[in-house]
Formats: structure tokens, sequence, C-alpha cells
């Protein structure tokens, strides 16, 4: 999506995100183009940058991480108020801020990329419940030492609240109610300590039937009518669901529905069945897999794309409905009937991430686990409304019974194109169906385009004094000099250290210098501030401070890693050395901010966004990539394989959240790790998991028509847990090597 294209709603999004630090909550009816904006703001913003989503499925999707992996977040409930819970009485999994506080871990690396982070994208945040979103305003609080909302994170929640709501079950409502009215994200203390920019899209690129469109706006807004619903029954056609009607798919309620409808399909073709298994490498957890690890197909199976076509030439789209003609180790040849054509399909690479820190430059970046290749389609004879969400079909057959609620409804209908590819199974009843009046209420505060305008200068101009003043205040770092310079406290002939109390008392005197200047500059800002016209002053401003503070900073910067270097090969000097890194840090830290405060007040004089294009050009960030490169010459990277790391660190006696917290992994990886090593018997799968439970798991696993870990844990139900099947199934495995041998 280029900027010519982006509509005006979309433009003002981008420039909230890009100019301000507004929590921001955009959303839009389906097939608005919600995830193109997101993958355009990605692209085109100079902020560090994280996308995150309430699911594994979700994360991937989006090409982000989940949120529980990104900020440590505890499983089962949150409750944002101490003493509120007798936990003698109660067997479920809650947590409070003071207990969750207790046993949270979160180490250096990790702290850094949260510290350093500047934008936080949340996509599918109908899914995100208000408990979890206060846990992460705590987290988020405490890591960045920031007692604003959010430790003063900007955050985009994107989603159609409309759809699918969060999942809360009964027991966890009990202790939740007395908090939130409902469970929607909105509803978090946190968010009633700040204010929300509400933007929602309006144009429709899924729909181009006008009528369609009314409807569904109507549905979405629960002001469904007489006529709509006479208008849709007009789409009714008695036992259609009999037999497969081609080119349609059926969207049913139920997981086990839609298997059945597609087992039964597929079974009654003649041709011969292919089974395709995934090709996984690194790290890709099974609850993440975008589509089963195993695809069973036959020639004239009735298939749908569950990607883009990312050739650039737009063949198919996600839910684009085919029929395959011919099948190959490596292609899959699929036959579409509008337009006409056969596509050749190969694998589709997904990718499970996580995010680092460029201490180069404290730019976030992408660093590869995994990956999982597999063929991106999937049987389309039915599917649950569920996972139909995000998709575009041209024709589907739908069950809109009363068993429906209005967002499974409204889901199921927008992932048409239009009322000419809808046939009805049952017909629609006239039942109204309740409205979530806090939902309604949270929708009031959408505002109109001229309103979000005016809004937006204001926010600018805010923003744009806050990060000034941040970037010339050098409180922190006084402050960070001074308990370091407290720590001098012993003979010199008794400590290393102490021979340099002199050289760091000159080098505060220095810093002092700098900080008394800061605090001038900071106070001159008011003048500008009091301007109606104020950017282009402003920009000579901030780039002749530039001028004056970077070549300080630098001399500083430059002789505390001299001196790091000078002292770093000498003995008994572990805690010195790591005073001086984290002083060293700081320092070259302020440098790149001074540099990225001046370009983005000088691109805000010009009327343009920074991009990160201007930022990787500066001679800073330039100068800071050369001294990277050459510290990582020096360097000898580990291939240790992942496996034999966190075994090691078993071995070590470290337990699994212990490991997964070193590691800044989540605790389902560790065990995926681990159960290679429980397959080839060098751990007990008892030393994880309780012999009882696993001999259940074991006996499930046994049954012949189990397809994975999904099935199994449906069989099995909320007692056990995914980490505990995966420990089960490295046992399985080995116990059914004995056998054959």
């Amino acid at each position: 999506m280029s900027q010519h294209k982006l509509t005006e709603v979309a433009k003002i999004a981008v420039r909230y995100v890009n100019t301000t630090n507004r929590l921001i909550f955009l959303t839009g009816k389906a097939g608005s183009g919600k995830t193109t904006l997101l993958r355009y703001i990605i692209n085109n913003t100079y902020k560090n940058v994280a996308v995150a989503a309430p699911t594994g499925i979700a994360a991937i999707n989006a090409k982000g991480v989940t949120l529980h992996s990104l900020l440590q977040l505890p499983f089962g409930t949150f409750i944002p108020e101490d003493n509120a819970v007798d936990f003698s009485r109660t067997s479920e999994q809650i947590n409070t801020p003071k207990t969750f506080l207790q046993q949270f871990k979160m180490y250096g690396n990790k702290r850094q990329i949260i510290r350093n982070l500047e934008l936080l994208i949340i996509d599918e945040v109908s899914m995100l419940r208000a408990d979890i979103l206060d846990c992460m305003d705590l987290i988020l609080r405490m890591v960045r030492k920031n007692p604003e909302p959010f430790g003063g994170l900007q955050i985009m929640f994107i989603g159609d609240l409309n759809q699918l709501p969060p999942v809360i079950r009964q027991h966890e409502w009990q202790y939740l109610n007395r908090y939130y009215k409902t469970g929607y994200f909105f509803e978090a203390l946190a968010l009633q300590k700040t204010d929300m920019v509400y933007i929602e899209l309006d144009k429709i690129f899924r729909q181009s039937d006008p009528e369609f469109t009314s409807i569904l706006n109507r549905l979405r807004d629960n002001h469904l009518s007489e006529t709509d619903i006479e208008k849709l029954n007009q789409h009714y056609e008695e036992g259609v669901e009999e037999s497969p009607k081609e080119g349609y798919i059926n969207i049913t309620t139920h997981n086990r529905k839609a298997d059945l409808i597609n087992e039964k399909a597929l079974k009654s073709l003649e041709a011969e069945e292919r089974g395709y298994k995934a090709e996984i490498e690194g790290d890709f957890p099974e609850n993440m897999f975008p589509i089963p690890e195993k695809l069973n197909f036959k020639i004239g199976a009735q298939v749908m794309f569950i990607k883009n076509d990312n050739s650039g030439e737009a063949r198919y789209f996600n839910g684009k409905i085919g029929e395959i003609s011919e099948m190959n180790e490596d292609t899959i040849k699929v036959k579409l009937k509008n337009p006409k054509d056969e596509v050749i399909v190969e694998r589709y690479e997904w990718m499970n991430q996580r995010y680092s820190l460029d201490k180069s430059t404290n730019e976030l970046q992408e660093k590869w686990l995994g990956t999982f290749k597999q063929f991106p389609l999937k049987l389309a004879w039915a599917i649950t409304v569920h996972k139909s969400q995000g998709l575009t079909f041209e024709k589907a057959i739908l069950d809109l019974s009363d068993s429906f609620a209005p967002g499974q409804m409204y889901v199921a209908l927008s992932r048409l194109t239009g009322l000419e590819g809808l046939i009805l199974s049952k017909p629609i009843s006239n039942i109204p169906f309740e409205l979530d009046k806090s939902l309604r209420q949270f929708e009031d505060n959408k505002k109109d385009n001229d309103t979000l305008n005016q809004k937006l200068e204001s926010d600018r101009k805010a923003f744009v004094f806050n990060t000034i003043r941040e970037t010339f205040d050098f409180q922190s770092l006084m402050k960070e000099l001074n308990i370091h310079l407290g720590s001098f406290n012993k003979a010199e002939n008794r400590s290393l250290k102490q021979k340099y109390a002199d050289w760091t008392r000159e080098k505060k005197e220095q810093l002092e210098e700098i900080n008394k200047v800061g605090l001038k500059f900071q106070s001159s800002l008011a003048h500008y501030e009091a301007k109606e016209e104020y950017l282009s002053d402003l920009a000579e401003r901030v780039n002749s401070a530039e001028e004056y503070f970077k070549p300080k900073v630098k001399d500083l910067y430059d002789a505390f890693k001299a001196h790091l270097i000078d002292t770093s090969n000498q003995s008994k000097v572990k805690a010195y050395l790591k005073e001086l890194e984290s002083i060293t840090e700081q320092l070259k830290s302020k440098l790149l901010q001074i540099s990225k405060t001046a370009m983005l007040v000088t691109a805000a004089s010009e009327n343009r966004i920074l991009s990160k294009k201007d930022l990787y050009k500066s001679s800073t960030f330039e100068e800071a990539k050369i001294d990277s490169k050459e510290k990582k010459k020096k360097v000898k990277k580990d291939k240790t394989p992942t496996a034999e790391i966190s075994f090691k660190h078993y071995k070590e006696g470290l337990n699994i959240e212990e490991i997964a917290t070193k590691r800044e992994l989540v605790p389902g990886t560790i065990l995926g790790h681990l159960a290679k090593y429980i397959e080839s018997g060098d751990i007990d799968a008892t030393d994880l998991i309780d012999a009882t439970k696993l001999d259940q798991i074991c006996q499930v696993m046994a049954l012949a028509e189990v397809k994975g870990s999904a099935d199994v844990k449906a069989r099995l139900g909320d007692e056990f847990t995914y980490n505990e099947i995966k420990i089960a199934w490295g046992h399985f495995r080995r116990e059914n090597l004995k056998e054959a041998t």
C-alpha cells in the first residue's frame, strides 16, 4: 500500500502513530483493510515497533509475537488489586499485582528491548481481556521505570470488537466482575486513566455490493430490520447441507461439524489420497502451527487458500476457493473458477520470531527462531466461524440459526463479497440480540475526520516538546554516575577500582556542566511552546542544541569506552566493569537520542514524516554500526543447537521456568526442546509430569484415530495442559520405539 492509495482516515492513523505518543484504537468493518494498514505502518515508521497478538496463530498471521512471550505475562486470571483473594480457598490460577511481582523475573536483554520500544501494535484486540491488559500495564510501568499508563509506551490496538469477544470462563468472571463491566480490553483500569484516540476505517474493500454492505453495517450496529431479514432469507435453500455444492464452503459453529463435512467429502472422491507433512526448522511450537502439520488431499478436492498471492499477480487471496487438479511432491496445481485459471502452489514459509535489540543503534530487530513450511491450502467444504475470521469467500453456505451470537452472525456474513454468493441452510429468525451497552458506549468515542485532524495538531505539539525535554534531560545519567561514584569507598591499596576515583570525579564535573546547560535549554522551550507557528524556529534551536551537546556527550562516551577497554583485562574488577558498561551504554543511547530528536523536529518543520532510512543515513547511527561490526569480529558466535543449550541448563539444575526466563523463550518452547531428550532417554518424563497423568495422556495417544496434540487436548479436557501433552509425546514415542525394537 503506497501513500497515495491510503484513504483519508488511514492517513490520519499513520500521522497519529508517527507524530504523537497517543494510545490508538484502530477499527473498521470486516474487509476495511486493517491488516494492510498494519503492514504499511510497520514499513513506514521511524519508531522502534513490535507487533504482538493475544494468541499464537494470530501472532504468526500478524508476523509478530505473542503478548505472553513479549512481556512474560502469567497464565490464568489477573486481579488488579492485592488482598482480594483468599488463596487458601481456591485452586484457580490467579495473580494479583503483589503475587505476580514476587515471582516475576525479566533478564537484562529483554528489559532493554521493552525500555527501547516506542510503539507496540496489538492485533486482533477483540480477543484481549481487560485483566490481561492491566497486567501488561503493571509490567510496562515497572520495567520502563515510568509511572504513566503502560510505562509511557504508545500502543496501537487493532481489531473489530463486533466480531468474536474475549473468552472468560464463569469461574474467572466471579473474580473479575468486581472490577470490569465486561471482558473487553477497553474496560482495563489502566485505560480509564488516559484518553485513547478512536479511529475507524470507513472504506470497505471486501464487499462491492452496496445493498449487502448496508445490511452488514446495520447488523454490526444491531439495527437489523424486518426488511433486511426478509432479504437475507430469500437466500435460504432447504436441504442444501445434504451434499457438497461445488464452489461453496459451509461456515459452521463447531470444529467437529466442519471436520465431519470435510472428511465425508474427501472420502467420497475416488482418487488416491496423498499426505503432505510440514517442514519444520528450529523452534516452532505446535500451538502456533498456522495449519495442520499433515495435510491430506485428493485430486478433485475443494480447497481454499489461507494466504494471499505474494507473487504480485494477485491470482488468489486468503479464502479463495479452488479445486486440486494435480499433485506432485513439491507443488500442487489448483484450478480456480473465477477467473478460470490454474495456479501452481508451492510451500509457504511461516516464521516464528522474537525481537532483539541491536545494541549499536538501540533499534529493535526481528530474530529468527524457526520456520514452518507447508502448502497454504485447507480442505474447503467447511470451516468454523472462528477460523473464518480474516478470510474472504465469494460463495458460502451459512447456518445462521438462533444458536449464533450477534458477533458470530456478523463474522460469518461479512466473509462474503456479496449477497449473490450467499446460501442459508436455515432461515434467520427475527430474534433481537441483546446489545452490549459498554461496547456501544465505547463506540461513541469515535470522532469525525475534522475533529481528529484538529486534535492531531495539539497532540503533535505536545509530543514534540515532550520528546525534546526528555532528550536534553541528563538527570538519570547524573543519578547513575553519582551512584557509581558513591561506591568508591575502599582504601586505594585494597581496591583496584579506588585508584580511578579522581578520573571518575573529573567525568562527573563534565557531566554536571552538560546538565546545567541542559536545564537552561529546557527552560527556553516555553518561549517556542507559546507560539502558534513554532516549528521552523524550534527546528533551528534544536539543531543548535545538537551541535552543542553532541560533541560533549561524545567526548564522555569515548572516554568511558576507552577506560572500559583498558580495564577489561584486569582481575577482580567484574562489578566495576559492569557499572562502566551501564554508564557507557547510557551515554551511547543519549547520543543516538539527540540525533534522532533533531531529525524528528527537522522533519516536522518540513511537514514530512521521519523514516528509518533517514535515521540510518545519519552520521551518529553509521558510526554506531561501524563500532558494532568491529566488536562482532572479535566475538565468536556460539553455534550450539538451541535444544542442546536448554538441555545443558536443565542438567545444571534449572527448572523449566528458569530456563525460559534465562533464554528469553516461553516455557512451551523449552519443553519442546526437552521432549527430544525424553524421547532419547536422557530425561525421564516423570521428572516433569505426574506419572498418573502421563499414563492417562499416553492411553489417549494410543488411539488410532488421534491426529495430534489438539485432538489429545480436546479428548482430555482443561485438566491437562499442552505442555504436559508435549512431554507425554516424547515419552510415548520412546515407548513405541522400544516395542518396535
